[in-house]
């Protein structure tokens, strides 16, 4: 299943809309700012498969589409315009070829788009109501999977046998070392049964509250996978009017030897759409001994394996799969591991189910190939998508706070995290990294840095990173210092809570962090760059100010450190700001980079000292340890 085009005459901002896909990939990645459109072509998409799934010649869809896609090796050209319906030229019904759609439209919304979920509640309740009758090769079209939805997708792939490679992928991710043999299922009285219908554990026709249909099929053979000697009565507890089967997974795996793992998914779906999965719950023992179930993974760690699990269990069958900001509530950590592992699956697993995800974080975006990602923004007062490079995008995402470079795809901050033995100093930007490597050498010219200075993308990344105890939590032996600019980043360092260990603007503030709500230390210092007698500090100090002598508006980045150097070579440009004047960096004569990586390492060791106490203090904090 791949999409080739789409055409949207009018669906709230979007206007003669048209979005071509280049087929390379099977996920595409929409981007932009909020208010772009990301989530109104999703919901478009949504309102034009309903429209082909449920075709009514009196159907009343408010705008007109023209969409293109391959299934099953056929190239469907479907158009609606003036209530009529046109399949590759032909109107429907008059020797047009019959329309071969989705299997299923997967859908992840993140909770703040309120048309997506009701969409899916409205096909939800319909489907409801025909489950009873349903046969048993019919499944609902639109099925939402959100966070509620974690339990469910792992037990499934969880109850695989052994060889799975599925399985084999999430006890890896997750460090999962052991599966209990049994799985626990919990079920509710179905919604629509009468709450005074009573069970009577030798009628037969109360069992499971008399439910019929496809989802009774399914619990009569779930019934077959409880090993011992029971009666399907003892199996039900009338104070909590539930049942509570303890299913067998090698049993498990003998009955249902013949069905495809998204059939079985979709019939523990119905039992979710009935309200009936009280409980799906596996014991796990993880790798470091400890115990858990698959309710014990975080969000985070879910979201880890999340687009994996749902191509895995429907690559059999032809799907678009929209995640609508599926990262939009993750921590920036988790947000730069999102899609990395996507990539680890083969086109050949995914040919039949297109990806499409919308975002609007910059950090996500740092694993994906150019062609994958594609911008929606504004152009002459209409919404129009661009394919650009990432540094572009990321720019244009980030308001220009986010520096990027290619080798930032290769040092990925959990990678790097994980697989250095050295502390690690995290600062603003690529060329901060430059400059401080440049300087430790000037300053200890016979010695190794006994820390890793890494590149964390942006203040707001250091922040949220240090102000959260996963980090601490997942890496407890490790040291974390940061450096910010004297910019705007004072007001981040300034909220961080923590005691001060330095308070000399010319060694640079510094601060030992708390865990939050406590008054215990992390292994955490923060710095806000050294101030050096230099003409720029009036730029940040004031003798006369209220608040530790700083101004205000504080303007100071690591290359006014070389005021000396700015001002010989030109690299500087005074503005006005808020009616004082401000030395930038300037970036229409020389880049920071060039200015990095070819004037700072020809200064003298002298131009360097400044740094000596922020060294010196990292150097003393390690040896303590």
């Amino acid at each position: 299943m791949r999409l080739k085009s789409i055409y949207i005459s009018e669906y709230k901002n979007l206007k003669n809309f048209i979005l071509n896909f280049d087929g390379n990939s099977f996920i595409d990645i929409f981007v932009g700012k909020n208010g772009t459109g990301k989530s109104n072509l999703f919901e478009a998409l949504l309102e034009i498969f309903r429209h082909l799934y449920e075709h009514d010649p009196k159907s009343l869809l408010n705008f007109d589409f023209r969409i293109k896609y391959e299934i099953d090796k056929q190239d469907f050209d479907i158009t609606w315009k003036s209530k009529n319906l046109n399949i590759n030229g032909k109107q429907q019904g008059k020797n047009a070829p019959k329309l071969i759609l989705p299997n299923n439209i997967l859908i992840y919304y993140s909770g703040h788009n309120k048309t997506v979920a009701d969409l899916v509640e409205r096909y939800e309740k319909s489907f409801r109501k025909r489950i009873k009758k349903a046969s048993p090769d019919e499944s609902r079209r639109f099925i939402g999977i959100g966070a509620e939805y974690k339990e469910l997708l792992l037990a499934v792939l969880l109850m695989q046998t052994e060889g799975n490679k599925a399985r084999q992928f999430i006890c890896e991710k997750l460090d999962i070392k052991t599966i209990a043999p049994e799985v626990i299922l919990v079920l509710n009285r179905p919604s629509f049964i009468d709450k005074n219908l009573k069970i009577d554990p030798f009628d037969q026709k109360t069992t499971y509250w008399g439910l019929e249909g496809i989802t009774r099929q399914f619990l009569d053979k779930l019934i077959k996978c409880i090993k011992g000697d029971f009666s399907v009565g003892e199996l039900y507890d009338s104070k909590t009017d539930q049942y509570k089967l303890v299913i067998n997974t090698n049993l498990f795996q003998n009955e249902f030897i013949t069905e495809d793992i998204s059939d079985i998914f979709r019939q523990f779906d119905n039992l979710k759409t009935l309200k009936m999965l009280k409980e799906i719950s596996i014991s796990l023992t993880l790798k470091n001994g400890q115990e858990a179930t698959i309710s014990h993974f975080s969000d985070g760690q879910f979201q880890s394996v999340y687009i994996y699990s749902i191509i895995e269990i429907f690559k059999d069958s032809n799907c678009i799969t929209l995640l609508d900001e599926p990262d939009s509530f993750l921590h920036p950590e988790w947000q730069f591991e999102f899609l990395k592992q996507i990539f680890e699956i083969a086109d050949t697993t995914a040919q039949n189910n297109h990806v499409l995800m919308s975002s609007h974080s910059a950090a996500t975006l740092s694993p994906l190939e150019e062609q994958t990602i594609t911008l929606l923004e504004f152009d002459n007062s209409k919404i129009q998508p661009f394919k650009k490079s990432k540094k572009e995008i990321i720019k244009s995402l980030s308001n220009s706070l986010i520096q990027y470079s290619e080798d930032e795809s290769k040092l990925l901050i959990n990678n790097v995290i994980r697989s250095s033995s050295k502390p690690i100093l995290f600062v603003e930007g690529i060329t901060d990294v430059s400059i401080l490597n440049t300087a430790f050498e000037k300053l200890f010219p016979n010695e190794d840095i006994p820390f890793l200075v890494q590149d964390a993308f942006d203040r707001g990344f250091i922040k949220i990173l240090l102000s959260r105890d996963e980090i601490f939590d997942n890496y407890p032996d490790k040291h974390f210092f940061a450096l910010f600019d004297f910019d705007d980043a004072y007001e981040d360092w300034r909220s961080m809570k923590g005691e001060m260990v330095e308070v000399d603007i010319n060694k640079g503030l510094c601060k030992r962090l708390y865990i939050k709500n406590t008054k215990i230390f992390k292994k955490a210092h923060i710095f806000l760059l050294p101030i050096p007698e230099n003409r720029l500090k009036i730029q940040v100090y004031d003798e006369n100010h209220s608040v530790e002598k700083i101004k205000s508006e504080p303007y100071f980045c690591i290359e006014h450190i070389f005021w000396d150097q700015l001002q010989q070579s030109g690299y500087y440009i005074k503005k006005e700001s808020n009616g004082c004047e401000k030395i930038h960096f300037n970036k229409s004569k020389k880049s920071k980079v060039k200015f990095a990586n070819e004037i700072v390492p020809k200064l003298d060791a002298h131009c360097f000292e400044i740094f000596r106490p922020m060294f010196e203090f990292i150097r003393s904090q390690l040896s303590a340890n």
